[in-house]
């Protein structure tokens, strides 16, 4: 059995879409919608037009990892999953056959190819991992960045480096075949039985926003769980829709850094804790 988890907030019409997709090509699976506090009537709305689909609510906004881990954890809880499909409202599947490439070819945790409007593959999200050094290096620079952003020092310069930095550098075409102990996106995660049965999340909740992937891939190397991509799953992610929807584009480039830096902190303490522990 398939599960389905996607975590709403706020952007009802995408989510409307994602799970009529679901609802269409795999009757059979089960789909659990968390509404991460969105307290604008869309949740009441889901609810009411897909009976059959269960609809939580959290009290609060818990960001991305712990707004995964509620469904995933209903999911574990009330269903006999043999793989959970952890997904952003923003991850449309089209192709029918998802379930079954997946079935042909998955790992402990399976990436899809998850492919942007524009064509670009974004699996996988990196095929190493960051140095710790590299990420406290970037920290630093970071911090400069989110004080010139506060202060209004350099604000222009700094708006339009970050605008042509965070673009997305994957290529049109690429091949995909055999690519495994990588870092996967995080819009869209297969957690196998195997992962289900062992563990009680689906990301490390130790962040709001931001850094997950890289927590869960150490993690998962600490734990000997083996990852790669699913090549022939493949699924379109509009990017980015489903988030910071009422801020303005300054408020955004400061909530962004400022998570960022918490989400490096994060890191580099686990894989620092790890060392004191082995």
């Amino acid at each position: 059995m398939f599960v389905y988890v996607i975590l709403h907030y706020r952007t009802f019409d995408l989510t409307k879409e994602c799970t009529e997709k679901l609802l269409k090509n795999f009757p059979e699976s089960k789909i659990v919608i968390v509404d991460n506090f969105s307290n604008d009537g869309s949740a009441e709305k889901l609810r009411e037009i897909f009976p059959t689909v269960n609809v939580l609510l959290t009290e609060k906004n818990l960001g991305f990892a712990k707004g995964n881990n509620t469904g995933y954890e209903f999911a574990k809880k009330n269903y006999n999953a043999d793989f959970m499909v952890v997904m952003n409202n923003d991850v449309m599947i089209d192709d029918k056959d998802f379930e079954k490439n997946i079935l042909e070819k998955h790992f402990d945790i399976t990436g899809p190819d998850i492919i942007t409007p524009e064509g670009k593959h974004q699996n996988p999200l990196l095929r190493e991992p960051y140095s710790s050094l590299r990420i406290f290096k970037q920290n630093i620079i970071d911090i400069f960045r989110l004080i010139c952003l506060k202060t209004g020092l350099f604000e222009k310069k700094i708006l339009k480096t970050y605008n042509t930095t965070s673009q997305s550098f994957h290529k049109q075409s690429v091949n995909l075949e055999n690519i495994t102990d990588c870092i996967l996106h995080g819009s869209c995660v297969v957690f196998s039985r195997k992962w289900i049965e062992n563990e009680e999340f689906a990301f490390l909740p130790v962040t709001f926003l931001y850094g997950e992937e890289m927590l869960l891939f150490d993690y998962i190397k600490q734990k000997g769980y083996k990852t790669g991509i699913s090549e022939n799953a493949k699924v379109k992610h509009l990017g980015g829709k489903s988030t910071l929807t009422d801020l303005n584009a300054q408020e955004k480039q400061i909530f962004k850094t400022q998570m960022t830096i918490k989400a490096n902190w994060k890191i580099l303490k686990n894989r620092l804790l790890h060392i004191f522990k082995a």
